[in-house]
């Protein structure tokens, strides 16, 4: 006798086929704007040039203005972004290129406006002149409410930040890792997702990379929503957690520790209550199982 079908059957690796199709084409996306980022780590303080061919320039800044936003804008190279005690903004960064021509070719602009600072390189008109990469070492204050990080081809790290401060953060291809978001959107087309989030609204998306987080406390008013194609999904969550679960997994386990009032259950999904069931949590995956557990 002939098994029978099931549409999960049949659009799962359809789903699949489409989430390599995006990774091939951000590839070929970052191979057409030529970063030429090579992937190491960079030391503020070394001289201009080495025994490889490239070169490169270093600088820091610091703005003793007061600040609500921090906007960093990369296309290729890491960026890390890191509390500290001091009420300033302190930018250090470390540009590279094949040439010192061509090292001359792009700068790094820090521009004030308003009570946002924006940071990002900019790079000469001509579309040959668009390669070179960008490391940022960028110290922010705990008067700082918001981070918003889009990067192209590099790891965006956000640690030790002040308390409660909401953030976006984007990569095409690179990890993000971050801690104490109070609002989280946070998306990577080729990379893992790290957070730990104190509330707010969480909003995380990846197309090839997992998802692991720790929600430390949600309140009426705020979500978690989360969806990757092919990742797995691990959350950690405190031990009040209130909330409606939704949990979806095309072609992966669910698994979730805390009491549930369920509401359905079938191979591939899973839905309920946590307490009264007052925050909306949800988590979809395609290829990937999805875990819920409880914090010790």
């Amino acid at each position: 006798m002939k098994s029978r079908r099931t549409w999960v059957d049949v659009i799962g690796p359809i789903l699949g086929l489409a989430a390599v199709g995006m990774v091939v084409f951000s590839l070929v996306y970052l191979l057409s704007i030529r970063p030429f980022y090579r992937g190491g780590s960079y030391d503020i303080g070394r001289s201009i040039g080495n025994a490889s061919g490239w070169v490169r320039a270093e600088g820091t800044e610091t703005f003793s203005e007061a600040f609500d936003t921090l906007v960093v804008r990369n296309v290729s190279g890491p960026v890390h972004v890191e509390g500290w005690s001091e009420s300033s903004i302190r930018v250090s960064w470390v540009k590279e290129a094949r040439s010192e021509s061509t090292l001359e070719e792009f700068e790094i602009r820090m521009q004030p406006s308003g009570r946002t600072l924006e940071v990002q390189p900019i790079y000469g008109p001509m579309p040959g002149t668009q390669f070179g990469s960008v490391s940022f070492e960028i110290r922010i204050p705990s008067s700082l409410s918001a981070v918003r990080v889009k990067n192209t081809s590099g790891r965006i790290l956000l640690e030790n930040l002040p308390a409660d401060i909401d953030q976006e953060l984007e990569t095409v291809s690179g990890s993000i890792e971050t801690e104490r978001a109070a609002g989280l959107r946070a998306k990577s087309v080729s990379g893992s997702v790290d957070f730990v989030s104190t509330g707010g609204r969480i909003g995380v998306n990846t197309t090839s990379g997992r998802v692991k987080g720790e929600i430390l406390a949600l309140a009426g008013g705020d979500s978690v929503e989360i969806d990757s194609i092919s990742g797995s999904v691990e959350l950690e969550a405190f031990g009040g957690l209130d909330a409606a679960v939704t949990l979806q997994s095309v072609s992966g386990s669910i698994s979730c520790d805390f009491p549930l009032q369920v509401s359905e259950q079938r191979r591939n999904r899973l839905e309920g209550s946590i307490g009264g069931g007052s925050v909306p949590l949800k988590v979809k995956t395609v290829s990937g199982r999805i875990r819920l557990q409880r914090m010790d």
